[in-house]
């Protein structure tokens, strides 16, 4: 068992105030289990450190945090200044993004450095003139942490329990001082001892190791290669549940000899702690095992671009899990998760349609995604100072049906419509507005018409209210929420309203310039 026995304080000063929510040790719900992870090699000693209590000094707009550690190895200059650096890197505060960051990542384009710096003022608003930037969790970790954030089902909760069934599963426990006994602390290979293929350490690991093995050469049995590195890919996938998994995969390769009782105990183990999953135990497996394959230190922009390009030919893996654990665990700043938030971020604001051409036109696409993610998220959870912009990434009718999108009448409340690419790029583009006219009676307008505009919006007493668009087939209803927050401050004038057909420049700037009065 690996032994805490000293103690030391972790002094970092000249954090923002804003940080402190953002700096945690503990989930609330797992209050026994310590999420600051530190395990890493010093002078070929292993150093396990556990972060247990913060306290901040507040000083004017910054703050001064003092952390509480235990580790294995006395804490000489040398060590504390180890334990320093990897905290650092766990609260992002190593390789902190600022408003020059954004711009150097848009590679000299205008477009983009306003669209970016105009948003930096609601970042800076709510967070400070630094968000945070890192290696947030260490390598190996960072594996699982992620296999764990895919698709889970409650949520974060969901996330921080899979994450500690694995880590309480396969990881060695670690002894406290008996004041801190009550804590669960376990460790799990470094990134250096999978180099080295050596597990003597971590028994239970080992053991859960041994079955991976087995499983990864009997069912990835497949390949692609992708530039020179082959991977090893699973024909078709494994089912979802447990009971599948033990029929399909652990029972049957058991009863054929293949696996012994302890292999076939520790993979079931393994899809359990996944919450009974057995697709993110496979991604777990492709995941781990192919550290032995490719470095993950060495990986590139390119090649790794390359590698998501080829996600549906990579059957058995997340490419989504793998970009994840590489920004985040390895620090990669080239390496950017897709998820909804980014692809609407890049698809609307920054009027990007092709995933491959947003990838080539920014550099540091790792910090560039902490940024929108951050405002994506705050506008998400409705946070005030987020409320008026990116009304693109909402829903915009009921059930959830169709993203809003780039749309006269979601623009139309978005402050930060002057600089948006998206919208610049339909800026021309007709609507048609009308006080009269219904869904039901969009028969009645000339062709001719419907083949010149792109928007269709109906007007309640000549204030906007629902937003329709035009897809290759027909025309379906694109935004029925924006309109709520119309009043009658924000009706057309007659004369807009007479010409029936308006451009989307002159839609945007009607509404701005009478939001612009209202506030004066």
């Amino acid at each position: 068992m690996f032994q805490l026995k000293y103690n030391t304080e972790i002094i970092i000063s000249g954090i923002p105030i804003q940080w402190i929510p953002k700096i945690e040790l503990y989930y609330p719900d797992l209050p026994q289990f310590p999420i600051m992870y530190i395990h890493t090699q010093i002078n070929g000693n292993r150093l396990v450190a556990c972060p247990v209590s913060v306290s901040y000094e507040i000083i004017q707009d910054r703050c001064k945090a003092k952390f509480l550690v235990f580790s294995n190895l006395e804490p000489t200059t040398e060590i504390v200044d180890k334990i320093k650096d990897e905290i650092e890197n766990r609260i992002g505060f190593s390789n902190p993004i600022n408003k020059q960051t954004i711009i150097d990542c848009c590679k000299g384009k205008s477009e983009y450095i306003n669209i970016l710096t105009d948003l930096w003022q609601y970042i800076e608003k709510s967070y400070g003139s630094l968000i945070p930037y890192g290696r947030f969790y260490e390598e190996v970790f960072s594996i699982p942490r992620f296999v764990a954030a895919w698709q889970p089902k409650t949520g974060r909760q969901s996330e921080m329990r899979m994450l500690y069934n694995f880590m309480s599963n396969f990881g060695e426990e670690v002894s406290l001082p008996s004041d801190w006994d009550h804590l669960e602390y376990y460790i799990i290979p470094s990134y250096t001892d999978v180099i080295n293929n050596d597990f003597s350490e971590f028994p239970r690991f080992q053991k859960l190791y041994s079955a991976m093995k087995k499983l990864f050469d009997l069912d990835f049995s497949n390949s692609i290669t992708i530039d020179t590195v082959t991977f090893k890919v699973m024909p078709k996938a494994w089912k979802q549940n447990k009971d599948d998994f033990i029929k399909n995969v652990s029972g049957k390769y058991y009863s054929d000899g293949k696996l012994t009782e302890a292999d076939k105990y520790y993979s079931e183990i393994l899809v359990d702690a996944f919450n009974r999953h057995a697709w993110r135990a496979a991604y777990f497996i492709s995941a781990f095992m192919n550290i032995e394959n490719s470095d993950y230190r060495t990986w590139s922009k390119n090649f790794f671009n390359t590698f998501y390009a080829n996600g549906s030919k990579l059957k058995g893996y997340s490419e989504k899990v793998v970009a994840c654990f590489l920004q985040q665990g390895f620090a990669n700043e080239e390496i950017i998760p897709v998820d909804t938030w980014i692809e609407t971020f890049y698809m609307f604001p920054l009027g990007i349609s092709d995933r491959s051409d947003f990838f080539n036109s920014f550099d540091s696409l790792g910090k560039l995604e902490r940024v929108i993610w951050l405002a994506s998220q705050s506008n998400k959870t409705n946070m005030k100072n987020f409320f008026d912009i990116l009304w693109c990434q909402r829903y915009g009718t009921i059930g959830n049906g169709e993203l809003r999108g780039v749309n006269p009448l979601a623009c139309s409340l978005c402050s930060l419509s002057a600089t948006c690419v998206g919208l610049s790029k339909i800026k021309n583009e007709d609507v048609l507005i009308s006080n009269t006219l219904t869904f039901e009676t969009f028969d009645t307008i000339p062709s001719s018409t419907l083949d010149s505009i792109s928007f269709i919006c109906l007007l309640e007493d000549d204030v906007p209210k629902k937003l329709y668009a035009k897809s290759a087939q027909d025309w379906y209803l694109n935004d029925e929420f924006s309109g709520y927050l119309k009043t009658k401050d924000d009706s057309f004038p007659k004369s807009l309203v007479d010409k029936e057909i308006i451009t989307v420049e002159e839609f945007i700037k009607n509404n701005q310039r009478r939001e612009k009065q209202n506030d004066t």
